[in-house]
């Protein structure tokens, strides 16, 4: 009984972490691309995950990506393994539109 009570204790543990991640990724991706979009730096990511789960995650990659309208920021993560079976990574996208000056002759 006991073993079975630790397994699932475990993988709701593992649950967990991997959602906190998630939610910290997502969070990260979305300051990422609204700086971005404002002429920013989407480097905010990094700081962002490294403070709010640092230690739930290694190799943490930032992809923004920039076209006439949009910007995208693609965060992906590793998360901390509590029960040694499988691999947990979190990938996450946020996309903003760009902010541009429209003078008000040129506006519809």
């Amino acid at each position: 009984m006991l073993p079975a009570l630790l397994l699932s204790f475990w993988l709701v543990l593992q649950y967990a972490v991997a959602a906190h991640v998630r939610n910290v990724a997502q969070t990260a991706a979305q300051d990422a691309a609204i700086a971005m979009a404002s002429g920013g730096d989407p480097a905010v990511a990094y700081e962002l995950v490294d403070r709010s789960a640092g230690a739930l995650t290694s190799n943490v990659t930032v992809r923004p990506s920039r076209s006439t309208d949009e910007v995208s920021v693609v965060v992906s993560a590793d998360v901390l393994q509590v029960f040694p079976i499988g691999s947990f990574d979190v990938t996450v996208t946020a996309r903003a539109p760009v902010e541009r000056f429209i003078p008000q002759p040129e506006r519809p």
